[in-house]
C-alpha cells in the first residue's frame, strides 16, 4: 500500500513539475517600437503560421522561428501550435508546395532573435525564458 501512495505522489510531482517548466519556457517579444502588449494564443498560431499576415495597422508582421533543434522552438509549438515540430514542417512543406506561403526566418539563437527583432519594427519572435530580452519588449499572452 505504502509503495502505491509513494508512486502516485511521484507521478502527481512530475506532471506538475513538467507543466510549471512547459508553461515558463519561453518569451513572446517584439520591436520596442511596436504598440502591441498582449496576444493570445491563436493570433499567435496565425502569425506564426502566416494565417494572418498584418498588424492592425496594415504593417506586414515579420515572425521569426528559432532553428528546429531549439527546445524553446518545441515547446513553442506545442503550447501555440498544438503540434510538433515536425507536424509544423510538414505544415509548411504543404504550404510552400501549394504557393501560399513560405516558413518564417529560421535564427540559430535567443541572441540572434533579439537582434533581428531590435532592427525589424514589424517584426514578432521567441526567446528562452531564461534569456534577457535587453531592447526588445516582452508581450503578454492572454
Amino acid at each position: 500500500m505504502k509503495k502505491i501512495y509513494i508512486i502516485i505522489i511521484a507521478v502527481f510531482l512530475l506532471t506538475i513539475g513538467s507543466a510549471s517548466t512547459f508553461a515558463q519556457e519561453y518569451k513572446i517579444i517584439v520591436n520596442s517600437g511596436n504598440s502591441i502588449d498582449a496576444l493570445t494564443k491563436k493570433e499567435l498560431s496565425d502569425y506564426f503560421l502566416k494565417k494572418k499576415t498584418t498588424w492592425t495597422g496594415n504593417t506586414s508582421v515579420l515572425p521569426i522561428d528559432l532553428n528546429s533543434s531549439s527546445a524553446t522552438r518545441a515547446v513553442f509549438s506545442k503550447e501555440i501550435h498544438n503540434k510538433s515540430i515536425s507536424q509544423v514542417r510538414a505544415f509548411w512543406q504543404q504550404s510552400v508546395f501549394s504557393g501560399k506561403a513560405s516558413p518564417p526566418t529560421e535564427l540559430e539563437n535567443d541572441i540572434a532573435v533579439i537582434n533581428y527583432i531590435k532592427s525589424h519594427k514589424d517584426a514578432i519572435g521567441y526567446i528562452s525564458s531564461k534569456s534577457s530580452p535587453s531592447g526588445v519588449k516582452v508581450i503578454n499572452i492572454k
